[in-house]
């Protein structure tokens, strides 16, 4: 109201002033009236001011202005606009080079500073952006030499990247308990554009930014489940769940203050209720626990592990997971971060599977301790009014995973909110949000994890023509405080600024040149002003927003969006530290596994380049094998060079591929999947291609001028990398002019709730793996490519009795993919010359707009009509809403069979079907195979 009041004064008081500014002179004192004509001739919104205004939700403007006696020096006061823009020195320079042109000759030689909050906005570059004789030490600080909470101990040290950091994370909201008119457990946001917040927040969080930071070497504690698995085991001294079990070797007691298991849990800490064993280490016999979870059903589980941290504990106590495809070596201080859930990752397990908690063997004193392990997310238990929620533990708020992590509810629990305390029954809904800060110093100081920043991921509201864009918020009580170690709170705006630096910076270049750069609010927000540290919120987008929303839920959207903040936060710490980085590299691409002799496989790739990014060049990779199709991988060897000759044995198995770049800041995402085999009694050979290389969004729904109104899961789901669980069913209202009035009735966007938890299966790039099975069953040894791979090396026709091309669900939307690009079309050509028998599969490979013709003419047929398929809703493979119909377009082409409610077409040695042959069981892709080789 302030800053509106000043701004009606300027426009009344100076608007029809029109004198002319007075000639100064050196000795002349600088007058009131003097400063006002400065002022009026500047204007409260100056030019040079405008094209940073889209970046402040308050758009710059100059409130006074302040010269010197000896006119030397200009100081201009702004309003907080200027303190929520990204700040540089050559944007500051920028700025008095125009004042000074804008002031005339008599100014030429006046330095001119700005102000905001009456202080220097050279204050509000970060360090990263300065000159080492600029630079701030009360933002840099020295990293703790404590050892880290956990770490891998067979993987690298990567010393360029986040070795040693620790990073308190949380995607925003979650299920909560209601009770203020309904008591119901309910999302906190609403379901707008096929998602809700609470679940989108946690897709970014845990499937992309969490891992990517351990990669780089970091220990990530979050505020939320992390594990979507709805299953849950826990193995414990005190009671186990199912047929789970301790096996313990050396002398171990028992004392209070351990975990203790309740299938309903109400107001307990449940880390206080049972009991923890400990074992001293001395000469002879080790102390050893194995825990035992006896899974009944194998799959996908995170790893938790407990003890009860004490002064005179390990620093290094080792735990080793023994998953279906190895085993995996940690090593934990048990001196900080007890009696609570500590993260070591997710794994393959099965019935055999076990984890082994032991003494390294250099070990002659200290104590080992020992408590719960959890296997799996599991299912909310806390109970509110005598009810859980009846989601899983994913799919819940901060303020449940706390409690069942053994944080003290004097941390979470609000329990003073007012003198009347009249909004009690909101408690839950408070705690959500104001919990998270509390608990980052509860980490820090009860935990004694040394925490090096926190940070939360959030979506906005607000409706646009283009994009709303990103947001970052952070707390320096206007540049007053400081932390209690006396740095300043100006190195949380720079890790804000910095983040958001490189969304943007980022976004612009791969999405739209026009993603918007938002404020960076300095605002008391509890997330973020209760952290005795650098804390920042990050509002990545508008969930309310449908030109947003078009790319907010693109799984490649999602890695890139993560990506930056990975990339900010890095460079925020390296700089904070003084320490050098380099950036972990890409996936990966152009992988071929090929046959060599008969006793062995080649397997080459190529490196990534970054484009946005020089530091994150591979040195070195990790190849992963995984054997059968029900299997899982290993845990690696590290190579020098993008090709690697391994040994196949001929006993009819598939053997699969993958692997991932390495440099000093990390480890890249895996690659796709590449398999090969030997069959027993080898009839002659095949190559599968993978053509299927789509992930994207659900298709757009627009009006008749282009305009977004929204998502269509029913016209196309897209397609989620490997899953998906922040869809949430179908959206209802695509109606702009819907007004939001609560969550229940949010207006355009809203959407149907009825896959949440549940979400969408994706695209596993691990498709070639059946088809070479079905393959192995005929008799024919495989092997297989990638299709860039593919597209650049023609293979030698007498190699192969067939090939076989998957497209599964690929189409040219979103419009960086395609199913024939020039260089598959010269490709299959040349092999049709040859007379090589082809396979292509796939739900678009005739509807496909893009499709260019002569690929149609090519291979002669085209789509007779899309044919909606009951299979879109199988929860074990990508959605397929509709297959394609072909119909023979030459002569020599005939519909070769009639498979589910569509039709494939042979063309000479061709066949084409529209739709993708994974939906067929083993039996039938196996039969389908021999029919088509019996007709050669």
């Amino acid at each position: 109201m302030k800053h509106a009041i000043l701004f009606l004064v300027s426009i009344f008081c100076f608007n029809s002033i029109n004198a002319s500014l007075p000639e100064p002179t050196l000795s002349a004192a600088a007058t009131k009236t003097e400063q006002q004509a400065i002022l009026k001739k500047l204007g409260r919104r100056p030019d040079f001011f405008l094209p940073w205004r889209c970046e402040s939700i308050r758009s710059v403007i100059l409130e006074r202005v302040q010269l010197s006696s000896d006119r030397k020096t200009l100081k201009l006061y702004c309003n907080v606009g200027l303190a929520q823009i990204a700040i540089r020195q050559e944007l500051l320079d920028r700025w008095a080079d125009a004042v000074r042109e804008k002031l005339g000759e008599a100014y030429r030689n006046c330095a001119v500073r700005f102000y905001a909050y009456n202080i220097p906005a050279e204050r509000f570059i970060p360090n990263y952006f300065r000159e080492k004789n600029a630079r701030d030490p009360r933002r840099e600080s020295t990293p703790s030499d404590r050892r880290p909470l956990v770490r891998r101990t067979d993987r690298p040290l990567y010393g360029r990247g986040l070795a040693g950091r620790h990073i308190a994370l949380w995607g925003g909201h979650g299920r909560y308990y209601h009770e203020e008119e309904d008591s119901v457990w309910k999302w906190q946001r609403p379901a707008l554009f096929c998602t809700i917040e609470d679940l989108n927040t946690q897709e970014f969080t845990s499937r992309y930014l969490a891992p990517m930071l351990e990669n780089a070497g970091a220990a990530v504690v979050m505020a939320r489940e992390r594990d979507p698995q709805p299953e849950e085991i826990v193995i414990d001294n005190d009671r186990s769940t199912g047929n789970a079990r301790m096996e313990t070797t050396g002398n171990w007691t028992e004392h209070p203050g351990g975990f203790l298991w309740q299938d309903t849990i109400h107001t307990e800490n449940p880390f206080r209720e049972g009991t923890v064993l400990q074992a001293g280490i001395a000469s002879g016999i080790k102390p050893e626990i194995t825990y035992r979870p006896r899974l009944e059903r194998p799959g996908e589980y995170g790893v938790y592990v407990s003890w009860k941290a004490s002064p005179g504990n390990l620093t290094n106590a080792r735990y080793t997971v023994y998953h279906a495809g190895g085993k995996a070596e940690f090593e934990v201080n048990q001196r900080i971060g007890g009696s609570m859930w500590v993260w070591l990752g997710h794994f393959a397990l099965d019935s055999t599977s076990k984890i082994v908690l032991s003494a390294p063997d250099n070990a002659n004193a200290g104590t080992l301790s020992a408590d719960a392990v959890k296997i799996g997310g599991g299912m909310g238990n806390i109970a509110r009014a005598g009810a859980v929620s009846g989601v899983s533990r994913y799919e819940e708020a901060a303020r449940y995973w706390m409690q069942y992590g053994g944080v003290p509810d004097s941390v979470y629990a609000q329990e003073t909110l007012s003198p009347d305390n009249k909004d009690r029954k909101q408690l839950d809904y408070i705690d959500n949000f104001k919990g998270n800060g509390d608990w980052c110093n509860y980490i820090r100081k009860q935990k004694r994890i040394p925490l090096d920043l926190a940070l939360g991921l959030h979506t906005d509201a607000g409706i646009c023509d283009s994009i709303v864009g990103t947001l970052t918020i952070h707390y320096t009580d206007r540049c007053r405080t400081n932390y209690t170690n006396g740095k300043s709170k100006l190195a949380g705006r720079d890790l804000a600024d910095l983040v958001q630096t490189q969304i943007v910076h980022d976004l612009r270049a791969k999405y739209d040149p026009a993603w918007t750069r938002r404020s960076m609010y300095d605002k008391s927000y509890a997330e973020i002003s209760r952290p005795d540290m650098p804390a920042i919120l990050v509002e990545m987008f508008s969930h309310q927003n449908a030109n947003d929303m078009a790319i907010a839920l693109d799984p490649a959207f999602r890695f890139d969006m993560a990506r930056a903040i990975y990339k900010g936060i890095l460079r925020f710490l390296a700089d904070r530290y003084g320490r050098n980085y380099t950036v972990q590299p890409l996936p990966p691409s152009a992988l071929k596994a090929e046959l060599v002799g008969g006793d062995s496989v080649r397997l080459s790739w190529e490196a990534t380049k970054d484009p946005l990014e020089p530091t994150a060049a591979p040195n070195r990779y990790r190849v992963y094998r995984r054997i059968g199709t029900d299997g899982a991988f290993d845990e690696g060897r590290e190579v020098r060079f993008p090709e690697i000759r391994m040994p196949l044995k001929r006993d009819g198995k598939p053997y699969s591929y993958r692997v991932t770049a390495l440099n000093e800041g990390g480890e890249s995402f895996p690659s796709e999947i590449v398999s090969a085999g030997l069959a027993v009694d080898e009839k002659g050979r095949a190559l599968v291609v993978n053509g299927f290389t789509r992930v994207g969004p659900p298709a757009l729904k627009k009006d008749g001028n282009g305009k977004i109104l929204g998502l269509d899961l029913e016209a196309d789901p897209g397609v989620p990398y490997i899953r998906d669980r922040a869809i949430v069913g179908p959206q209802q209202d695509f109606n702009p002019l819907s007004p939001f009035e609560d969550n229940d009735r949010p207006g355009w966007g809203a959407s149907s709730t009825e896959s949440a938890g549940r979400g969408i299966a994706g695209n596993t790039f691990d498709y070639a793996v059946r088809h070479g099975a079905a393959l192995l069953a005929n008799g024919l040894s495989f092997e297989s490519s990638s299709c860039t791979a593919f597209e650049q090396t023609l293979p030698v026709p007498s190699k192969y009795r067939l090939i076989d091309i998957i497209m599964g669900a690929q189409c040219s939307y979103p419009s960086r993919y395609s199913i024939y690009n020039q260089s598959l079309i010269n490709r299959l050509e040349e092999l049709l010359e040859a007379q090589v028998p082809v396979v292509i599969s796939g739900s678009y490979i005739g509807s496909d707009p893009d499709i260019p013709a002569d690929a149609k003419k090519l291979l002669g047929y085209r789509c007779a009509e899309r044919i909606p398929t009951p299979y879109d809703t199988r929860d074990d493979l990508y959605r397929t809403p509709a297959f394609d119909r072909l119909q023979p377009t030459q002569d020599g082409c005939v519909v070769a069979a009639d498979y589910l409610p569509t039709t494939g077409v042979r063309h000479g040695r061709s066949f084409l079907f529209g739709f993708p042959l994974e939906i067929l069981n083993d039996n039938s892709l196996q039969d389908l195979f021999k029919q088509i080789l019996s007709s050669l």
